[in-house]
């Protein structure tokens, strides 16, 4: 239920920044400034950019609340108690404070009149499509990374296409901007200016983040992950076409121009074939219009939804922590074989049982262990003492030497600094008299995650 309640707080929060950039790119980019006729439109542009500020405000809280109950466990009281330690303590909350002081600012700047002071609004809207990325998978190699610049540009140029189409069909060709022809000819082809050079980017910088995320492309049938990137890029082919029909085949006409090129032969050819005559007229560009918003809006749930999934560049190390926790069989053997083989079974060696590493996770933040070591990726803040890092801790070592490392730290002394003090002993505290044996193993499996394919179970 948390994660259906995710996944529609998610969304809720990109269509609201969708719609927020997108409306303001229209003034700024679309809306022709000497026509009367888009007065009305901007007065209701205003308004929708108030409406949309207001909703990420609301999503904003959401997410912390949803953020500090995966961290704390507790119910959705509990969760509210926790969110000012989220909020002061963690990465995630250093980000979203920043995020809640630009859509402050946000409600100022559209509030004020003038093409300034809708430039200054737009790229206030960019800090918060910001700390979207920074709050993302994106983010699990670092903030300033080369994943998270893409993932930001991603972000916005999905904004001013999907929020754009949308802000068009319910604001602007419902504010009386049809009264004219010559008027809706103009918007459409700016805006279509603006959603090509928007789509080229998206593409980019989605083949990209697929990259990244996909092992190989099998993973786009073989995960969930996956097949939730595959339905997106069928919907936004399904968008493109229907955007493609609209530029080259109804706008020409409106505009009494002709769009050359093979490009545009080849979508009236197959608008012809596959829709059939359509007439030309300000009311069929609009209902397109309609459609492709409709479009992007489900585009927006499907993201919605990968942000919540694990991406599929993990399937592979929990497919390999499951095979492996799978592949444990009791060994029997009687009390004498015992006795014989030295008292334990041939082959036998301690395994540590599997824990639960969202709770886990839940027993890192409430010990604190962040504040002397690093997780990259994770919604912690930097650490405020010496500490080796974490990131990757998974990968390097095995289940046993990480709990021993919790419960006994002095059993092996890593020398260098961070690990050791001036007396030559362990700068980690021990553990053995906090923990329970549930919280010990939960504690260790969430470190087990961090750090891809393991080369140890053990």
């Amino acid at each position: 239920m948390t994660v259906v309640v995710a996944i529609l707080v998610r969304w809720l929060a990109l269509a609201a920044l969708a719609g927020l950039i997108g409306g303001l790119a229209l003034e700024v980019f679309v809306l022709p400034v000497d026509e009367t006729d888009t007065v009305s439109a901007r007065r209701r542009l205003r308004v929708w950019s108030l409406v949309c500020i207001g909703g990420l405000l609301l999503t904003s809280a959401a997410e912390v609340v949803l953020r500090a109950r995966t961290m704390g466990g507790g119910g959705w009281a509990e969760s509210v108690r926790v969110v000012p330690l989220v909020l002061s303590r963690t990465h995630f909350g250093v980000i979203w404070l920043g995020r809640i002081v630009a859509l402050a600012t946000l409600v100022v700047a559209v509030g004020r009149s003038g093409y300034r002071a809708r430039v200054v609004a737009l790229a206030l809207a960019g800090t918060v499509a910001f700390s979207t990325a920074l709050s993302g998978h994106a983010a699990d190699w670092g903030d300033l990374t080369p994943s998270v610049l893409l993932d930001w540009s991603h972000v916005l140029a999905a904004s001013l296409w999907i929020g754009g189409l949308v802000a068009l069909a319910i604001v602007v060709f419902r504010a009386g901007v049809v009264a004219r022809h010559g008027v809706v000819a103009r918007i459409g082809a700016r805006f279509s200016r603006l959603a090509a050079w928007s789509l080229a980017a998206v593409i980019v910088t989605g083949a990209y983040n697929a990259w990244v995320q996909l092992p190989d492309v099998a993973a786009l049938w073989n995960t969930p992950y996956g097949r939730i990137l595959l339905a997106k890029v069928i919907l936004v082919v399904a968008l493109v076409a229907l955007g493609a029909v609209n530029r080259y085949a109804l706008l020409p006409r409106l505009t009494r121009t002709r769009a050359r090129g093979v490009l545009a032969r080849i979508v009236r050819l197959a608008g012809l074939t596959f829709i059939g005559p359509v007439r030309a007229s300000p009311s069929t560009f609009i209902a397109l219009v309609v459609g492709e918003a409709a479009l992007g809006a489900a585009v927006l749930g499907l993201t919605a939804a990968l942000g919540e999934s694990t991406p599929a560049r993990h399937a592979g190390h929990v497919a390999h922590v499951a095979e492996v926790d799978g592949a444990r069989e009791s060994i029997h053997a009687t009390i004498e074989q015992l006795h014989e083989a030295g008292g334990v079974p041939r082959g036998w060696v301690f395994r540590l049982p599997p824990g639960d590493a969202r709770r886990g996770g839940q027993v890192f933040a409430r010990l604190e262990c962040y504040r002397c070591h690093r997780l990259r990726g994770e919604p912690y803040p930097p650490p405020s003492a010496a500490g080796p890092e974490l990131t990757g801790i998974g990968g390097h070592h095995p289940v046993s030497y990480i709990a021993e490392s919790i419960l006994d730290p002095n059993a092996v002394i890593v020398e260098g600094p961070g690990y050791t003090g001036r007396d030559g002993r362990s700068t980690m505290p021990e553990y053995r008299h906090v923990l329970s044996v549930a919280e010990l193993l939960d504690l260790v499996a969430y470190l087990e995650t961090q750090g891809g394919v393991h080369r140890h179970r053990p």
